[in-house]
């Protein structure tokens, strides 16, 4: 090694730490030495030095911890840049109802007249008030701007009464397929649940111009970057949404690997509309470089707990009436599976409750017939409410899944009361995943929960809630190796990339990240409040504490 000609030395080595690097023995290694974005050599200080040159960074750990950079599979990129942008509903800050009729009222004085007004965030179970909002608390902030704020997980929806106006949703207005709209002694109360409900009002906000959709992916990607994420699966987005990240790139705002996922499902189309733009789709899965690749079809067919709009297969804690909600009926996801399958697409969907589960499986092992999907890594969304029958399932069909474990910290409170204390203990078993062979990638689904990785990662030990600190099973814990690999190398694998990224061994993409403790023996509490020093990708520093 020490003939090692000067022109092959190292563009940047790590020495003295513990280097992590998730390899097939989860081994952890002294030092590492990139050359040309590539990884050269993981082991001893020895092993790397006849690697450092005139020319070579060399960074002293000082017994610092590094990670293979972190990989989110399950996100949506614009959506988290614009919550940046937007009216913070989420607690904390927001503690009560007026909290949030306060942060509108702010916003609207910095506003034009009649410009929309939109935000994010709320979760009833958090607030004071122990309910939703209602058009009713935001008409005496803004009688003249329509409103149109989405609970944290992104399947309700309050609007206010000038926004009700404007899209003529009365007590007359029909529930959409689908959807629901809430009403109360005849009236809307400007809750909105699902996609074709929220839609009635949406239709009438206007569309952000293209340079929005490019600000948005750039002000992400930094935030992103700064905890230590280097990839996502940004799941379901448009051909304009793609343009827009070639446009990011192109003005050097994507220091991030992305796979994206086409929408399976655009406003007002119907199922045999959405089949024939799935068919005609140019890509089919892996389409793409290292930075930006095309991986396949994400749908949505239910809704989620917190909201009530999850399809269960048993009814909500004190609601016998209500199981949730199935947003489109099953011959139309049929058809857009099927010509998803045929255009050579992997297909990801989002199945929060069980009853959606089952039916999701039901249209894979239906399409299967058609073409096989084995070793395509179709994909379960959410999962919450597996059973015996569904790692059956999912073990012949190859499936993977796509978990939250922030849900059950950021969301837990909601989700127990909604369920129960019994069914919440079986809430996104990743232990049950993994023992029956599963592959389970984590990610945060922001701005549905906060984008930050180690609040994510923590909570896949600890399952615990936010508000209440109530325990959601310790049975179905991970250890904390098991929860590193979710977040880096389980990614990879859903992305068809475990060659090239997800742990650091040598020629594979040096993306790596600096950490400000040791996250596999510290107390667990503080794994959930680890700092990001420094983010690596391809052996470029895009962060730095």
């Amino acid at each position: 090694m020490s003939s090692i000609d000067e022109a092959c030395k190292a563009d940047l080595v790590f020495v003295n730490g513990r280097i992590v690097t998730v390899d097939e023995e989860f081994s952890v290694a002294e030092a590492i030495a990139v050359k040309d974005g590539l990884i050269k050599v993981v082991g001893s200080r020895a092993e790397v030095e006849p690697w450092i040159g005139g020319g070579t960074e060399v960074v002293d750990l000082e017994g610092g911890m590094v990670l293979p950079g972190l990989i989110d599979s399950h996100i949506h990129v614009t959506g988290t840049g614009a919550l940046l942008q937007n009216v913070v509903c989420s607690t904390p800050p927001v503690q009560s109802i007026a909290d949030i009729a306060d942060a509108v009222r702010m916003r609207i004085e910095k506003a034009e007249p009649g410009e929309w007004i939109t935000g994010r965030g709320w979760d009833q179970v958090k607030l004071s008030d122990h309910r939703n909002p209602t058009r009713w608390d935001l008409d005496h902030v803004s009688p003249d701007n329509p409103v149109f704020l989405k609970r944290t997980c992104g399947h309700v929806a309050v609007v206010n009464s000038r926004a009700l106006e404007i899209a003529g949703v009365t007590g007359d207005t029909p529930h959409p397929v689908g959807g629901r709209v809430e009403f109360r002694d005849g009236e809307p109360t400007g809750i909105l649940e699902e996609s074709p409900a929220m839609g009635l009002v949406s239709r009438y906000m206007p569309a952000g111009d293209f340079e929005d959709t490019v600000n948005s992916i750039k002000t992400a990607v930094k935030a992103l970057n700064r905890d230590g994420i280097t990839s996502v699966i940004d799941a379901g987005v448009t051909a304009t949404t793609m343009r827009a990240y070639q446009q990011a790139r192109r003005e050097g705002g994507l220091t991030l690997r992305v796979n994206y996922m086409l929408s399976g499902r655009l406003a007002g189309e119907t199922g045999d509309e959405s089949a024939k733009r799935i068919g005609n789709f140019p890509m089919s899965t892996s389409y793409g470089d290292n930075l930006l690749r095309f991986l396949g079809l994400k749908l949505l067919i239910d809704g989620g707990i917190g909201g009530r709009t999850a399809l269960l297969r048993e009814p909500y804690e004190g609601d016998l009436e209500n199981r949730g909600i199935l947003t489109m009926p099953v011959e139309d996801i049929q058809k857009r599976v099927d010509a998803a399958n045929m255009a050579g697409m992997m297909v990801g969907i989002h199945c929060a409750g069980g009853g959606a589960i089952d039916t999701v499986i039901d249209a894979f092992v239906e399409t299967d017939k058609i073409s096989s999907i084995a070793g395509r890594r179709y994909c379960l969304i959410h999962a919450y409410q597996p059973t015996e029958e569904t790692f059956q399932r999912c073990r012949e069909l190859e499936l993977v899944v796509a978990s939250q474990p922030s849900f059950l910290y950021y969301l837990g409170d909601s989700y127990h009361e909604n369920v129960g204390d019994d069914r919440s203990r079986w809430l996104k078993p990743h232990r049950a995943w993994i023992d029956h062979g599963v592959v389970v990638a984590a990610g945060t689904d922001s701005p549905v929960t906060p984008y930050p990785p180690f609040p994510c990662l923590w909570a896949a030990v600890a399952r615990r809630t936010e508000v209440n600190d109530i325990q959601m099973g310790t049975e179905q814990a991970v250890s904390r190796e098991e929860a590193i690999r979710m977040y880096t190398i389980n990614g990879a694998y859903h992305t068809f990339e475990e060659d090239i990224k997800g742990s650091l061994e040598p020629e594979k993409l040096a993306d790596m990240i600096i950490i400000d403790r040791d996250i596999l023996t510290c107390p667990l509490d503080e794994v959930k409040d680890t700092q990001v020093l420094r983010t690596v990708l391809e052996g470029k520093t895009v962060y730095k504490a």
